[in-house]
C-alpha cells in the first residue's frame, strides 16, 4: 500500500535459474553500408544485451557504440536480456547492423583505449563480511589476447597488419601504420601477398611487351620516309609534308609544300647541324619543322647515313664545356671529363690519354687552350694550331689566343703576328 501511495516505478526482472542453464547457438546476420555476413555467437538466455555487446567487441573488434541489435524487429537496449526478446532455443535469429565510426561518433583513441580495457585481466573478487566470496551465476567469456593488426577509422573493424584495405568495406590502411617487424603472416595473408606480387610481375610485363611491340612497329617503318612526308608520282620522285599553310614555291615540313628527294637528300647531306631543317622560306618566317631520324635514313645512303651520324657526334663535342678528344691522330673518340678521372681510355682506338698533363704544360710540350682549358699539343709544323673542342685559333709561340674577341682578322687581341710587318715573337714559326 505505502508502495502505490507513492506510486513508484516498478521493474520486473526474472531470476536467472527461471532461463534455461544450456548454451544457445544464436545466428546473427551482420550488415553495414557496404556488405553483409553471417555468424553464429554461443549465448545464454539471461545474458544482457550489453554483455552481448561487450562479447562481440572482444570477439570481434566492433566497438559497442557502432552496434544496433535487432531481435524480433525490436531495437534492443542493453538492460534488457536476450531471452526477453524471444532468443531461447539454437537457431534464433538476431540481426546486427553496424553504425560507421563518423557517424557513431567514435574516435580512433577512445576505440583503442576501450579496447585495452577489454583485453585487460578481471580484478580479484574481494571476500565478503562473512568470509565467503560469492559466485557469479551468468557466464563469462574468456580473456583473449590482443588482435595484432590496424583498426578501420570507417567501420572499427580490425585487420590483418599486411592488409593494405579494409576486408569489411574497404577503406585504405591509415597512412602512419606500420607492421612490426616480428609479425609472421598466416597461409591466407601469404597467399594474397603472392597474388599481389604476381599481378604486379604481369603488368610490369604486359608493359614491356607494348614497348617491344611499338619497337618493333618503328623498326619495321625504318625504311619508309615517314607519315608526314607523302611521295607524289612526279619525276625524280618528290615528297610533301603534312597539309599546312599553302604556297607556289616547293617547300617541306609543316609549310604543306613538296620537294623533290634528290632536293631533301643534299639539304641533309650537306647540313652542319645535328637536326635538320625544312628548306622552306618565305617573306614572313621559316618553316620549323624538322626532317625525324627515320626520315632522314630513308633519305640518304647508308654510308651517307654514317657521316650524318659523324656530324651529330662532332656538333655534341663542340658543345659539351668539358670534353676532351683524344690525342691519337685522326682519331674520332672524344670523353666527357670529371675532376676525379685522370685518364681516358679512348673506345675506338684504345689509346690511353692524360686528362691532366702536367709535366707536359710545365716542360712546354703541352698547354691549356685559353677558352676551354683543355691541354693541347703541336705535333709539328707552323704555330697556328685549332683546339679540337671549342675550334679556337691559338698561337703556339705566346701560349694565347691568334686573334681577337670577333674571330679571325681580328688584329685588336690575339698575338697580333704581322701586324706592321712584325712577328708576334722572336721564335715565331709562323702562326698564319
Amino acid at each position: 500500500m505505502a508502495l502505490a501511495r507513492q506510486q513508484a516505478s516498478l521493474r520486473i526482472l526474472l531470476k536467472e535459474s527461471s532461463y534455461p542453464t544450456n548454451e544457445i547457438r544464436m545466428k546473427v546476420g551482420v550488415e553495414d553500408a557496404t556488405c553483409s555476413a553471417n555468424i553464429t555467437i554461443r549465448v545464454h538466455a539471461h545474458m544482457s544485451i550489453g554483455t552481448l555487446r561487450q562479447q562481440v567487441f572482444q570477439d570481434y573488434g566492433f566497438h559497442p557504440s557502432v552496434q544496433r541489435w535487432i531481435i524480433g524487429q525490436c531495437l534492443c537496449v542493453d538492460d534488457r536480456t536476450i531471452g526477453s526478446y524471444g532468443i531461447r532455443k539454437d537457431g534464433d535469429t538476431a540481426f546486427l547492423y553496424l553504425l560507421s565510426a563518423k557517424r557513431a561518433n567514435l574516435s580512433e583513441q577512445r576505440c583503442e583505449e576501450d579496447k585495452a580495457l577489454v583485453m585487460l585481466p578481471p580484478a580479484p573478487s574481494l571476500p565478503d563480511s562473512s568470509g565467503t566470496e560469492e559466485k557469479r551465476k551468468y557466464s563469462t567469456l574468456p580473456n583473449m589476447a590482443p588482435k595484432k593488426g590496424w583498426a578501420c577509422a570507417k567501420c572499427t573493424y580490425i585487420n590483418k597488419p599486411t592488409r593494405p584495405g579494409c576486408e569489411m568495406c574497404s577503406t585504405d590502411r591509415p597512412v602512419e601504420y606500420v607492421v612490426p617487424g616480428s609479425y609472421q603472416p598466416d597461409e591466407t595473408e601469404l597467399w594474397r601477398m603472392q597474388q599481389e606480387e604476381k599481378g604486379i610481375l604481369q603488368y610490369q610485363q604486359a608493359l614491356e611487351d607494348e614497348r617491344l611491340q611499338n619497337l618493333q612497329q618503328l623498326l619495321q617503318l625504318g625504311g619508309a620516309p615517314g607519315p608526314r612526308w607523302a611521295a607524289w608520282p612526279l619525276s625524280g620522285g618528290e615528297l610533301r609534308g603534312p597539309a599546312g599553310r599553302p604556297g607556289p614555291s616547293r617547300g617541306g615540313g609543316s609549310s604543306g609544300a613538296c620537294w623533290a628527294r634528290d632536293c631533301l637528300r643534299q639539304v641533309v647531306i650537306y647540313s652542319q647541324e645535328p637536326q635538320v631543317s625544312c628548306p622552306f622560306r618565305d617573306d614572313t618566317s621559316p618553316c620549323s619543322s624538322k626532317l625525324q631520324e627515320r626520315e632522314v635514313r630513308a633519305l640518304v645512303s647508308a654510308e651517307e647515313y654514317k657521316r650524318f651520324l659523324e656530324r651529330g657526334l662532332v656538333a655534341a663535342e663542340r658543345r659539351t664545356q668539358n670534353s676532351y678528344h683524344c690525342k691519337t691522330a685522326d682519331c674520332q673518340g672524344w670523353c666527357i671529363y670529371e675532376d676525379a678521372v685522370n685518364e681516358f681510355r679512348c673506345p675506338i682506338c684504345w689509346g690511353l690519354n692524360c686528362l691532366l698533363c702536367k709535366t707536359l704544360v710545365q716542360m712546354g710540350e703541352a698547354m691549356h687552350c685559353p677558352v676551354c682549358r683543355i691541354i693541347v699539343q703541336k705535333k709539328d709544323g707552323c704555330d697556328w694550331i685549332r683546339c679540337t673542342v671549342c675550334q679556337t685559333e691559338i698561337c703556339w709561340v705566346t701560349k694565347g689566343p691568334r686573334w681577337g674577341p670577333a674571330g679571325p682578322g681580328d688584329t685588336s687581341g690575339g698575338c697580333r703576328c704581322n701586324v706592321n710587318g712584325q712577328r708576334c715573337h722572336p721564335h715565331c714559326q709562323n702562326c698564319h
